[in-house]
């Protein structure tokens, strides 16, 4: 779904890692970075291992907390993100004001986000604009593209 390139070169943010399968592929794929948000210490300490036992320690940075209460901390931004929360955590609208809020999204992001077929998500969220939604038995996956005209209507505007 990233097309050639792969994720050659990107900045990956994986949201609710879990074992952190996500992130450390796209690393495997040439990532330049990931950061992995999780709340589960035991899982934080078994992808620190995994990171490790895959030679990736120094690409990856794995950060324990709830993913509302962790974004703030983040710095720099972002070309790849994956949230792929609990199916009954929807709290989409929520994480992304905070990651947009916070300037996480780079210009050219993709967001892929998983969850439930039954939860529908809007076709913006802040920073992001739906791309593709595919459905895989009960799961969904909505792909969202970073949405660069709020600045260009504020240069717009800012011009007249």
């Amino acid at each position: 779904m990233l097309g050639p390139a792969g994720a050659n070169g990107l900045r990956v943010l994986d949201i609710y890692a879990g074992t952190g399968t996500l992130g450390i592929e796209a690393l495997q794929r040439g990532a330049d970075s990931a950061t992995f948000i999780e709340q589960n210490g035991r899982r934080c300490d078994d992808l620190k291992k995994s990171l490790a036992k895959q030679r990736l320690t120094m690409l990856g940075t794995v950060q324990k907390g709830r993913a509302l209460n962790t974004i703030g901390r983040l710095k720099g931004e972002f070309d790849l993100i994956f949230a792929d929360p609990p199916y009954d955590i929807v709290e989409f609208e929520e994480l992304f004001e905070q990651v947009d809020a916070n300037g996480l999204i780079a210009l050219n992001a993709i967001a892929f986000l998983e969850h439930s077929k039954m939860t529908k998500l809007p076709e913006y969220l802040p920073g992001l604009e739906l791309s593709t939604h595919r459905l895989y038995g009960d799961t969904a996956i909505s792909v969202y593209k970073a949405n660069n005209t709020d600045s260009a209507t504020n240069a717009q505007t800012e011009g007249k």
